[in-house]
């Protein structure tokens, strides 16, 4: 008789332990649904606590997307995108002028390269008509190419209604790649040049603040620095008539002072950094505006730099079957599919009892 009690009080115990998992999973898989319609604070917030950051969740709801009760709702077509940079809106409430412009007014060179082709900004991810990454290189297209700049990258057609639930998606393929225990990357610090909701003179006045000063290393020399400005000024330098041509009305000031057989001078060089940086500040004040974009900190970061995956190596789970390989959007877990989570787990232990 004590022998068949204590084998009943295992039985229960285990079965206690099994019911608890099974209401722990659906009952966290209604704070992640809630957390996902508030949008990427909210998701970030949830997944960077002890039990988003738990195995039940990283693992056995985000990335057993087969078990939430839809077939299709984990499916996450990844596509070409281009297109013209204007028709785009940001989802980041605050981008850098000198990560926007360090590149193109690096040199003579990028600069009227840049004023050539158009330009295009590469690599940028887009979801539908958001922009998702690479803001500062399409912001940076826009700031030479103004309405004709265009974008190039891939478009990732995150599950969701608008920006705040395609953020939270792209936030919780971060977390299921990440996997149990890590924090959500996250970059909180603000711009100090911040261009967003700002005019084209408070832009203009950023960049004239900012001549010969190097903050982005990949650029090829300091912004708008005296090298360049000689290089574009020189006798014999025909380039300068592609800058005067891009400058339109702006050019009238100094078309005279510099270009092929005029000597430049102090004064012509500081006119024509000064009509470069109107010229850029016009083209950045018509950036399209998000005013649900979320704040920098809750940004998704598909960074190593930061501690986030790389989009590519994420690429693949999204849309590598019929279904996806992970659990970006509700249903997260539903009730019928805990039940037969739950009966299956009954079957074994009670087989393990036997």
């Amino acid at each position: 008789m004590k022998q068949e009690l204590i084998k009943e009080s295992v039985r229960l115990q285990k079965l206690a332990g099994i019911l608890k998992e099974a209401k722990s999973k659906e009952e966290l898989a209604a704070e992640l649904n809630k957390a996902f319609k508030a949008g990427p604070a909210a998701t970030r917030a949830f997944l960077d606590t002890p039990e988003g950051k738990s195995d039940v969740v990283r693992k056995d709801i985000l990335l057993n997307p087969q078990t939430d009760g839809s077939v299709t709702d984990d499916t996450v077509a990844v596509t070409t995108a281009d297109g013209m940079a204007m028709d785009f809106k940001p989802t980041q409430s605050e981008i850098d002028l000198m990560k926007s412009v360090s590149y193109p007014l690096g040199s003579a060179k990028t600069l009227t390269d840049a004023i050539s082709s158009g330009p295009t900004a590469k690599g940028v991810v887009t979801s539908g008509d958001l922009i998702i990454d690479g803001h500062h290189r399409w912001s940076g297209a826009i700031s030479i190419g103004g309405y004709k700049a265009k974008i190039s990258g891939t478009n990732v057609k995150w599950p969701g209604k608008d920006t705040n639930e395609k953020l939270a998606a792209a936030q919780i393929a971060i977390a299921a790649d990440l996997g149990p225990g890590k924090d959500i990357p996250s970059q909180s610090e603000g711009f100090k040049t911040n261009i967003m909701g700002k005019g084209s003179v408070d832009i203009a006045k950023m960049i004239m603040s900012n001549i010969n000063k190097q903050t982005d290393a990949g650029a090829p020399g300091a912004l708008l620095n005296d090298q360049m400005m000689e290089d574009l000024t020189a006798g014999d330098n025909k380039d300068i008539n592609i800058v005067l041509k891009w400058l339109g009305a702006l050019a009238d000031r100094v078309k005279d002072k510099v270009g092929p057989g005029k000597p430049s001078s102090d004064g012509a060089i500081y006119q024509l950094r000064l009509a470069i940086a109107q010229k850029v500040g016009e083209n950045l004040s018509n950036l399209p505006n998000n005013p649900d974009a979320p704040a920098r900190k809750d940004m998704p970061q598909f960074d190593p730099k930061v501690g986030g995956p790389e989009l590519n190596a994420v690429k693949d789970k999204l849309s590598g079957n019929d279904q996806g390989d992970i659990n970006v959007g509700p249903p997260f877990a539903t009730k019928e599919s805990v039940n037969k989570k739950l009966e299956s787990m009954l079957k074994e232990s009670i087989l393990k009892i036997k």
